[in-house]
């Protein structure tokens, strides 16, 4: 605090002041307290020369809350709410979102998201793109960022992007998919500030279809993995026997092992797109995954929640987080979801997408939840079939057309 500050401070040697010290004087006061800070919160001073008391509220530093709501002891839950947001081609259809999330925030926001717009699931405009918010509620562009981050190919398409801070280097990374005719590849960007981002650099490269849906987690600084769906055989026509999960390991998130083979199994389904995170609160690995039943395809997938304590073994919940038919917006399609544990609150913010059919096709978004962690393993440990039976029931001749779109767009 400075010395013109200093003599500000209302004491007893300056109680004939009180009453006319500017409201702009006190704004050190907001930073000293924004813990304790309520938005109706205001603090009374008794003016001694004429024992009237003058109110000043306590406002958040340029009136953002010190403090993200999600995570406060107790933070309640938030049924799915649909998050509006702005794409580089005008559509606001958007898909596949993955988060990081910094609770003391990282250049001025706690939210930092990836996505790829997706109208009408049209893969020429699902290109890398950035986002951030103050809230797990918000995608902004961030000013100074034109999207997409990274030129579309002059042949095949992109998608499925991964964001992950490298603390080491304070910067983010951009993990995503770029198809060929015969290849699929995994390329990184990085970021200092997040609006001015690194040509991007081939990382992995395999077969078609065999690095969907990448999931990287930086354990320590010599010490990152990355888990991805291989697909190699059929695709998003994949029968259980066909597909493969897989992880790799790396000592700095560029040079990679070859794969090894991950144990999960979701009873009666295929796997399809998932997030991994490890969550040190727990002493475990977290997953969601988007999974489709058996003798289906990818387009008629839930989202369920897997634990490991390994990042090897997986143990999967028995019943859907989310899935056909429980949200209006994305009613006919589940899709990629990502998600975060807040510590503070033991509560789990999830961001899923997926879409809803308007006309003869779909139309893409992605919408935010937020869970108290026991009632989450209350949702996905129950025993009901309610969402497997919705999957699998009859459709209209114009989600069939849909979902068929979907599939031969895919991968």
């Amino acid at each position: 605090m400075s010395p013109e500050q200093a003599r500000a401070v209302p004491s007893t040697t300056r109680a004939g002041r009180r009453g006319t010290v500017a409201r702009g004087r006190w704004k050190w006061l907001d930073a000293l307290l924004h813990t304790l800070i309520l938005s109706s919160a205001t603090i009374t001073f008794a003016a001694c020369s004429g024992g009237e008391s003058v109110s000043e509220p306590i406002l958040a530093p340029d009136g953002i809350n010190e403090l993200d709501e999600a995570e406060t002891p107790g933070a309640a839950l938030v049924a799915p709410t649909l998050i509006p947001a702005v794409t580089y081609d005008g559509s606001g259809q958007i898909v596949h979102p993955d988060v990081a999330v910094f609770p003391g925030r990282w250049q001025g926001k706690r939210y930092w998201i990836a996505a790829t717009p997706y109208p009408g699931g049209n893969p020429k405009y699902e290109n890398p793109s950035i986002y951030q918010g103050e809230s797990s509620r918000e995608m902004t562009v961030p000013a100074g960022v034109t999207n997409p981050i990274v030129a579309p190919p002059s042949f095949g398409y992109m998608s499925d992007p991964d964001i992950v801070h490298d603390a080491e280097r304070d910067e983010l990374r951009m993990y995503y998919r770029q198809t060929t005719g015969e290849n699929d590849q995994l390329f990184l960007a990085t970021s200092r500030n997040g609006v001015q981002w690194s040509p991007a650099h081939l990382v992995v490269s395999d077969v078609r279809y065999s690095l969907i849906s990448p999931a990287v987690v930086r354990e320590s600084a010599a010490s990152w993995r990355m888990w991805t769906v291989n697909a190699a055989a059929q695709g998003c026509y994949s029968l259980p026997t066909e597909l493969v999960l897989q992880q790799r390991r790396s000592a700095d998130g560029i040079a990679w092992s070859a794969p090894e083979p991950v144990e999960l199994r979701v009873p009666r389904r295929v796997p399809w797109h998932w997030d991994v995170q490890y969550v040190a609160a727990k002493s475990e690995y977290w997953a969601l995954i988007a999974a489709y039943p058996q003798g289906t395809t990818c387009s008629q997938s839930a989202v369920y929640f897997a634990r490991s304590t390994d990042g090897t073994t997986w143990t999967v919940s028995p019943t859907p987080l989310l899935g056909p038919g429980e949200f209006e917006p994305i009613r006919d399609l589940v899709y990629r979801s990502s998600f975060h544990y807040h510590e503070g609150s033991d509560a789990v913010s999830v961001w899923f997408s997926g879409a809803r059919l308007e006309g003869k096709s779909f139309r893409y978004s992605v919408a935010s939840a937020r869970y108290p962690f026991s009632e989450l393993l209350r949702r996905v440990s129950g025993a009901t079939s309610t969402l497997e039976r919705s999957a699998t029931s009859a459709a209209s001749s114009e989600l069939k057309t849909a979902r068929e779109a979907f599939e031969h767009q895919f991968p």
